[in-house]
C-alpha cells in the first residue's frame, strides 16, 4: 500500500488531523530533540484514533511522521526502542539537518500565535510576551 493511499483510508482519515496538529508536531519534535523515536510522541493518540493497526498500517504512520518532519528540518538518524506502554514498538529516531524552516508569513505565524494565547482559560504571559519568547527560540534554534 502507498503512503497516499493510506492517507485516504479509514484509518488515514482518523489519524490526518492528529498528524496535522502543531500540538503533535512539536510532542514529535520534543522526542526527537530527547533522542527517543518520534512515533513515542502519538502513539496513545493513533491507539485512541483507530484501536488498532496491522504491521503495514503502523509502517504508514512512521512514513507520514517523516513527511511532516522532513520539511521541519528533521531527518531520520536511526531506529529505536518505544517505551513500554506505547502502540508502537519501534520508530525512527530523527535529527535536526539544520535550521527550523518555519511555513507561512511571519504575519500569519504571529497571528496565530496570538490566536492561541486567547484560547488558553489563563494565559501565562501576554501575546507580545509569547511571540518574543518564540521569536528567541526560534533564532537560538531550539
Amino acid at each position: 500500500m502507498s503512503l497516499e493511499r493510506f492517507k485516504h483510508s479509514p484509518e488515514g482519515r482518523k489519524i490526518a488531523g492528529l498528524l496535522a496538529s502543531e500540538d503533535a508536531i512539536h510532542r514529535m519534535e520534543s522526542k526527537s530533540r530527547a533522542s527517543r523515536p518520534a512515533v513515542e510522541a502519538i502513539g496513545k493518540d493513533v491507539g485512541a484514533r483507530v484501536g488498532s493497526l496491522d504491521d503495514e498500517g503502523r509502517k504508514m504512520v512512521g512514513r507520514w511522521v517523516k513527511e511532516v518532519l522532513a520539511p521541519r528540518g528533521w531527518q531520520p538518524d536511526r531506529k529505536g526502542r518505544v517505551a513500554a506502554g506505547h502502540f508502537f514498538s519501534r520508530g525512527t529516531i530523527y535529527r535536526r539537518s539544520g535550521p527550523a524552516r518555519p511555513e507561512g508569513s511571519g504575519a500569519a505565524r504571529l497571528a496565530a500565535a496570538r490566536a492561541l494565547v486567547r484560547k488558553l482559560p489563563h494565559p501565562p504571559m501576554s501575546a507580545d510576551e509569547l511571540v518574543a519568547e518564540r521569536r528567541r527560540a526560534y533564532e537560538s534554534g531550539e
